[in-house]
């Protein structure tokens, strides 16, 4: 989470740092043989551009596709691997553009990110879960007069496995982590919109089983 314009992140210095050459190909199998078929996943929050996303206005008879199926199927075991594999990336939005963020509430992309990884991530796999909040981020739009938009974009080099983040151990479903931080300072507002976004991600998950 930082700064950016471009390809590039702003270190605490000022410094640019390109995001391809100087972190993601740090774990391709010749740079990093240690993580040779294990997933690495990148997520990623900055700016990639000075454009802001006004959105446009789309026909009623425009249908919105949900998630792609996705079976299994027996692959052959090869005794080599190609130079990139199992990279999952994740970019909060699309080169040019700004990433968005709520000054109380935080970036637009890692509040979807948290809700949808809270409820789901016991039990739904990472791309299919990506896909909830690319369809959630789609939807959200400031309120000021500008109504601004975002586009989330993942990019997936040879990863192919399913990815869940399980707990370990039992975990109590009435407690969250919300609630217990959320005390007396917490305005109504605050409590109103994480209850809405809640509700838009049970709403995305309908759309896309359907």
């Amino acid at each position: 989470m930082s700064h950016g314009s471009g390809g590039n992140l702003v270190d605490i210095h000022g410094e640019k740092i390109d995001v391809e050459e100087e972190i993601i190909k740090k774990f391709s199998n010749t740079q990093c043989p240690a993580l040779q078929g294990k997933p690495k996943l990148f997520l990623l929050q900055y700016c990639r551009g000075d454009e802001l996303d006004f959105g446009v206005e789309v026909s009623s008879k425009v249908k919105l596709l949900g998630s792609r199926a996705r079976t299994q199927v027996d692959c052959p075991t090869f005794s080599k691997l190609p130079t990139v594999t199992d990279i999952l990336i994740a970019n909060s939005t699309v080169p040019g553009f700004v990433s968005n963020r709520n000054t109380q509430q935080g970036s637009w992309f890692f509040q979807c990110l948290v809700e949808v990884f809270k409820e789901n991530a016991k039990n739904v796999d990472i791309r299919d879960m990506f896909d909830v909040i690319g369809r959630i981020l789609n939807e959200k739009e400031s309120n000021d007069r500008s109504r601004r938009k975002q586009t989330f974009e993942q990019t997936n080099r040879g990863f192919y496995k399913k990815l869940y983040f399980n707990p370990i151990g039992e975990v109590d479903e009435d407690y969250d982590i919300d609630d217990e931080d959320c005390d007396e300072t917490c305005s109504k507002k605050q409590q109103k919109n994480r209850v809405g976004l809640r509700r838009n991600v049970r709403e995305a998950w309908k759309v896309l089983l359907n």
